[in-house]
C-alpha cells in the first residue's frame, strides 16, 4: 500500500492514496466521516476514477482504428499508481501517463491527472486529460464518489433524498447486474424528488440518468434538510448506486461523460455514446464539486 496524502483546510482534512488517485476519507468540520470507508464485505472502495472507459465494455474489450484491445470494466487508472506531483497544504495533484501495459489496451500517449482541492465547504475534483499522441484519441472520464448515508445519527438510509433543482423527465439506462446496457425507460421525478429505498437498487440495480437538465443533485435528510450537493457541468450521465441486495450505508453520486457499453453496440470505441475526441496536444477537464449543506 503506497503512503496515503494528508491535506487540509483548517475545515476539512482529506486522505487521498496514489493507488487509484482516490480520496479516502474527508473528515468534515464537526468532525464525522463524509467518504464511505469501503467495508470489503460490502464494497471495498471509495471514490473510483473512471478513465478512458465507462462500465463494462462489450466482450471486455474495445476496438480502435478496427484492432481489438482488452478493457477492464471503469478502465485501467482506478487500480493504476498515480504520482503525486504537487501537494500543497489544501490539495494535491497526482498523474498518470501512457506505459508499456496501457498500450496493450489503449494504444495512446496520454496524461491523466486527477487533482483533489479542500474547500470552505467541501471539495472540488479536476480530471484532466491530455492527448499527448499524434492521432486522435477517443476517451471517456468520469467519478465515483460514495458517500456515508445516513450521516446523522439515528437517522436511517430511508430517511434520505434526492433532490434537483426542478421537475426532471429522463431517461434511465437499463444495465441489469451492472453488466452491459440493454435498452432504456423513461423515467420522471415529479418535484425533482427520488425517495431513497435499497429496494429501488435491488430491483434496478443503478439508476442511470441521461438527457437530465440538472447540473447538480442534493442528498439530504429529509427531516433536517442537512446532507451534501454534488455539481457537475459536464454531466452527460449521472449514475445512482448503492450494491443491491447488500444494504450498506452509502451511496454513490456518479458523474460521467461516457455510459457502459451496450449489447448491441459495435464495440468501436468512436460509436460510444457520450465519448469525447481530443485531438493531438488537446486537454479535456473534467470537474465535479462536493459541498455540505
Amino acid at each position: 500500500m503506497s503512503d496515503i496524502i494528508r491535506i487540509s483546510n483548517g475545515k476539512f482534512t482529506a486522505s487521498i492514496r496514489p493507488e487509484g488517485a482516490q480520496i479516502v476519507s474527508l473528515t468534515a468540520p464537526d468532525g464525522r466521516e463524509v467518504i464511505w470507508q469501503g467495508d470489503p464485505a460490502i464494497w471495498a472502495d471509495h471514490t473510483p476514477v473512471l478513465f478512458p472507459v465507462i462500465g463494462n465494455c462489450k466482450d471486455a474489450s474495445v476496438i480502435i482504428a478496427g484492432r481489438k484491445y482488452p478493457m477492464s470494466k471503469h478502465g485501467f487508472a482506478r487500480k493504476a499508481m498515480f504520482d503525486p506531483i504537487i501537494i500543497g497544504s489544501n490539495y494535491v495533484t497526482l498523474e498518470i501517463t501512457e506505459s508499456p501495459a496501457t498500450k496493450k489496451m489503449y494504444p495512446f500517449d496520454f496524461t491523466f491527472q486527477v487533482t483533489y482541492e479542500l474547500t470552505e465547504t467541501g471539495f472540488v475534483c479536476t480530471m484532466q486529460v491530455d492527448n499527448e499522441s499524434d492521432k486522435p484519441m477517443p476517451f471517456c472520464v468520469g467519478g465515483h464518489p460514495a458517500f456515508v448515508v445516513p450521516m446523522e445519527a439515528s437517522a436511517a438510509f430511508e430517511d434520505y433524498q434526492l433532490r434537483l433543482p426542478s421537475d426532471e423527465k429522463a431517461t434511465n439506462l437499463l444495465c441489469p447486474g451492472g453488466q452491459l446496457i440493454t435498452g432504456s425507460e423513461p423515467i420522471a421525478f415529479p418535484g425533482g424528488v427520488i425517495d431513497l429505498t435499497h429496494a429501488i437498487f435491488d430491483k434496478k440495480d443503478t439508476l442511470m440518468l441521461t438527457e437530465i437538465n440538472s447540473r447538480h443533485v442534493d442528498l439530504v435528510n429529509r427531516k433536517t434538510g442537512h446532507g451534501l450537493r454534488l455539481t457537475c457541468e459536464d454531466m452527460d450521465v449521472l449514475a445512482i448506486w448503492t450494491r443491491p441486495n447488500n444494504h450498506g450505508d452509502y451511496l454513490c453520486l456518479e458523474p460521467w461523460v461516457g455510459q457502459p457499453g451496450g449489447v448491441n453496440e459495435s464495440g468501436a470505441f468512436a460509436d460510444k455514446p457520450h465519448a469525447l475526441t481530443l485531438q493531438p496536444g488537446e486537454s479535456y477537464p473534467f470537474v465535479f464539486e462536493v459541498e455540505l449543506i
